[in-house]
């Protein structure tokens, strides 16, 4: 039996609030965790360490830029999370992060979860969700669900949308 802090009436063990007063019971060292203010916590980011010749560390933001040929778009995205390329479709819930539907991505053989960008430490990542049509780097068709590396004047192929990526 467990005693309630505030009124004195007893309860089954394990139980969370008691019945008369609905104090909080469980042991203090069940106590939920207290909540750190935003300022107090050190979120993990974009930002990748560099060194400079002296040894201290600075941190830069790393971005990519994806410029589709044909139509002459540019996207840009700081690289926090990994990037989704497809086309939008609401009725399967499919929002990707670089949409290509404006750029013809249904008539070009884009698939809606076609191929996704993935920073991986320092590195970068494409990779072919298994889209219907293939993802193509540099002119080579890449191998469903496996990451390839990425780099800086590089050419993706959707189906038959041309993008170069620039990554500062």
């Amino acid at each position: 039996m467990t005693r309630c802090p505030s009124c004195g009436e007893h309860h089954p063990l394990n139980t969370l609030f008691c019945d008369e007063c609905g104090a909080f019971l469980l042991a203090e060292e069940y106590q939920p965790t207290d909540i750190l203010a935003a300022e107090d916590v050190d979120w993990m980011g974009t930002e990748l360490p560099a060194v400079t010749s002296a040894g201290d560390t600075i941190t830069r933001q790393v971005t990519l830029r994806v410029s589709v040929v044909d139509s002459g778009r540019q996207v840009e995205f700081p690289l926090s999370k990994e990037i989704s390329m497809g086309r939008l479709d609401a009725t399967t819930a499919s929002f990707p992060d670089i949409d290509l539907t404006t750029d013809g991505a249904l008539e070009n053989g884009v698939s809606r979860r076609h191929a996704k960008i993935v920073l991986k430490g320092a590195d970068l990542f494409l990779e072919d969700l298994g889209s219907v049509n293939g993802t193509f780097l540099n002119g080579k068709r890449l191998t469903p669900y496996l990451p390839h590396a990425l780099n800086s004047e590089d050419e993706i192929r959707l189906g038959k949308i041309l993008m170069r990526v620039q990554v500062n």
